[in-house]
């Protein structure tokens, strides 16, 4: 046990620094846009078509070993041709996919669970007729931003969908799906997420 406390203090900072280090440089080769202290845990998958801005103090888990809880294995920015994403500084995500081809925003100061899926599509058209055979238009696709106002945080697997909007300091309970506007303040969770009760220790 001590032996293992004693490898982690030395490991996970040492591993911690190269990570971050190789995904500055892949920011850079993919002209993502990133502030001061980028702190990266784990390789992050990167495909950028569109635009994507990180802000100062943002710290990325991207491994099943930097996340204690599971759920997801690494940490994907998938931006689409027309598609942003911006996250604010000292913001917080583990092991999440945000897949862009409208826009994604978010804030300062928010957390994002392990395993969870921030969508501003659907990527694939919602009738029937346009999905397969001589009608198949995957231009019919629908997107629309997605906003997390500062301080908030959404609990491991949940999925954001197109069109939300989480106002600030709200929290999305562990495993819910969002896909629609949630007040600033607020607790919200399920499938569909609903109203809980306020947060009464927002600032």
């Amino acid at each position: 046990m001590i032996f293992q406390k004693v490898i982690n203090r030395l490991w996970i900072p040492l591993v911690t620094r190269f990570y971050s280090r190789l995904n500055r440089i892949k920011c850079k080769l993919y002209q993502v846009e990133i502030g001061d202290h980028f702190v990266t845990r784990g390789n992050i998958y990167i495909k950028n078509d569109g635009k994507i801005k990180i802000g100062s103090h943002v710290t990325m888990n991207s491994a099943g070993w930097a996340n204690p809880i599971g759920l997801g294995d690494r940490m994907y920015l998938q931006i689409m041709r027309g598609g942003t994403v911006s996250i604010g500084n000292y913001t917080g995500i583990s092991n999440t996919a945000i897949t862009s081809e409208n826009e994604v925003q978010i804030g300062n100061h928010v957390l994002i669970g392990a395993g969870c899926k921030i969508f501003d599509t659907d990527f694939h058209p919602l009738e029937a007729r346009y999905r397969y055979g001589s009608n198949k238009d995957n231009n019919k696709t629908r997107n629309r931003s997605v906003v997390i106002e500062d301080g908030a945080f959404i609990g491991g697997g949940s999925f954001i969908l197109k069109g939300s909007h989480i106002g600030k300091n709200s929290i999305i309970g562990a495993g819910s799906v969002v896909a629609g506007k949630i007040p600033p303040n607020e607790i919200w969770a399920g499938n569909p997420a609903k109203f809980i009760r306020k947060n009464d220790e927002a600032i």
